[in-house]
């Protein structure tokens, strides 16, 4: 991910949240959408997380993905380790 900073990285972060969050889904997401309460199952859940470490260069798990609350608050996650390892 290119090096952005403060509400730039917290909207690309966003977007690359919810593009993965589409391509797991198939349905239209927002930022407020909590994955368990969407049906995400574990295999969705395993899936979203690889796509937003290899895109974001930061960990995510599925814990991560099934513990929030709303895509945003994942985000906001990510976001924080991005800029706890430096803003890669």
């Amino acid at each position: 991910m290119e090096t952005a900073t403060g509400n730039d990285l917290s909207q690309q972060v966003l977007a690359a949240v919810l593009a993965a969050a589409r391509r797991v889904h198939h349905e239209d997401v927002d930022e407020t959408l909590d994955p368990v309460s969407a049906g995400f199952d574990s295999i969705a859940a395993v899936e979203m997380a690889s796509i937003l470490e290899e895109e974001l260069g930061v960990d995510c798990t599925i814990v991560d993905v099934f513990d929030i609350t709303s895509l945003a608050e994942l985000a906001a996650l990510l976001v924080q380790r991005i800029n706890d390892a430096g803003g890669r």
